[in-house]
């Protein structure tokens, strides 16, 4: 199947020019008349939210939406879910072109730059310059990083998360490792998932780890090895050396000659299989993100544990998982106005402990980090802390234009060791060659 991400960017760049053609007209100067009206009329300014998480973290965001419209009467925030962050990417250019734009959306924290590149997102700088009440150096340094674009901010950090490793504390005390910290090291967590794996008359009942599928759980194992996935003049592509293969082959290994890896298989976000086997018992160790952490605690019947991703020779964990907050270019300026009233609110310190505190996601703010009520809060749930001890070890991913295409070709490269027990050396050679051939247009 021609992956969709392909046929999303494909469109994303024809659909560029026709945002340049169609901005500032057709519907999105009916609805300034319209907010226009509304303000003369003592209405609020009405704008909608895209916003793509359901389950815990879905509803914490209807929570702070409803917590802005009633703390005053100058907007009016309607919430829309749109099933993901990716969907709502397909939509928004679906949107774009049919001139029939929502106002604020949240974006997938790498795929954003594709709609900034193509001039479909709002520069935010003249907003966090001219507002006395926005401190963005209260932002955490590395997620700021990830918002922008030759020195222009065009999203703000609102989702923002890391993988952390999972762990069922029944199973680990089964097998005598430490229930605080039971693996570090990467071949200590092979040795680990080999004694807690389950196999009778030759079915496997219990798998010992577990990983989600999307590409962001590997770079982990990639830059903990010392690989990359561009060189650092983001001119090559170094995915296919050794350093950033050996985490794929290890995984390989796990799942086709040990058996002791579930395969990874993705689902919704609710419901990847990975995620469910091991609220079930079925696995004993799984890679997730920290904001899943709220949603597997709910769910689990057992002693759950929580530390650091495995490292090969150093610590290493994306910091561009989750969301962030844009602006659309295309909207009418009053929307514009109130749509930064709303992010402004979003991202407060107090909506980023209450954000935090309800889903496991990381505080954006380093205020929010260092406030009180949630110094207490990670004493009584050190879980949630995690994330936020493993973030010196954050990095980003690169902000180029390309990047959902390279990163369609790395996802192909994992499916296919993953699907079909094709060496990591052969499935990465692949999608490096693909990549040079992107990097050369």
């Amino acid at each position: 199947m021609k992956p969709l991400k392909s046929k999303f960017i494909k469109s994303v760049l024809v659909a560029s020019s026709l945002v340049m053609v169609l901005a500032g007209c057709g519907q999105g100067a009916s609805s300034s008349t319209t907010s226009q009206q509304n303000n003369k009329q003592g209405n609020p300014v009405e704008i909608e939210f895209w916003y793509g998480n359901s389950g815990v973290i879905g509803e914490t965001t209807k929570d702070l939406v409803e917590q802005f419209n009633q703390s005053q009467d100058e907007v009016k925030v309607n919430a829309v879910f749109q099933e993901s962050t990716n969907n709502i990417g397909k939509k928004l250019l679906t949107a774009i072109v049919g001139n029939a734009v929502p106002d604020v959306v949240q974006l997938n924290a790498r795929f954003w730059p594709a709609f900034a590149y193509n001039k479909a997102l709002l520069p935010l700088d003249p907003y966090i310059q001219n507002d006395p009440e926005f401190n963005y150096s209260d932002f955490v340094d590395s997620f700021v990083d990830n918002t922008l674009i030759e020195g222009k901010t065009y999203t703000i950090p609102f989702n923002r998360s890391t993988p952390i490793l999972y762990y069922n504390k029944d199973i680990v005390k089964e097998i005598g490792l430490d229930l605080e910290h039971p693996v570090t090291t990467w071949d200590e967590m092979m040795a680990a998932a080999k004694k807690a794996t389950v196999v009778k008359d030759g079915k496997t009942e219990r798998f010992g780890y577990a990983s989600l599928l999307p590409p962001l759980y590997y770079y982990s194992l990639m830059w903990s090895n010392g690989g990359d996935i561009l060189s650092p003049d983001q001119k090559d592509v170094v995915i296919d050396q050794a350093p950033a293969i050996q985490g794929l082959e290890m995984y390989r290994k796990m799942i086709y000659d040990d058996k002791i890896m579930m395969q990874p298989l993705g689902g919704n976000r609710d419901g990847d299989q990975e995620m469910i086997n091991f609220q079930n018992g079925k696995v004993a160790f799984l890679l997730a993100s920290t904001g899943d952490l709220n949603q597997i605690q709910n769910n689990v019947k057992f002693k759950l544990g929580v530390d650091f991703v495995p490292k090969f020779k150093e610590y290493a964990v994306p910091s561009t998982s989750g969301g962030n907050l844009a602006i659309v270019a295309k909207a009418p300026k009053e929307k514009q106005d109130a749509a930064w009233k709303f992010i402004k609110f979003l991202t407060d310190k107090q909506q980023t402990i209450y954000f935090a505190q309800h889903t496991g996601y990381m505080p954006i703010r380093k205020s929010a980090i260092e406030a009180p009520e949630m110094v207490k809060f990670y004493e009584e749930n050190p879980f949630f802390k995690t994330t936020v001890d493993q973030l010196p070890y954050g990095r980003g991913i690169p902000v180029v234009p390309d990047f959902e295409k390279i990163e369609t070709e790395i996802q192909n490269a994992l499916g296919k060791t993953y699907a079909e027990n094709v060496p990591a050396q052969e499935s990465m050679k692949e999608a490096a060659d693909k990549i040079r051939e992107l990097l050369k247009k």
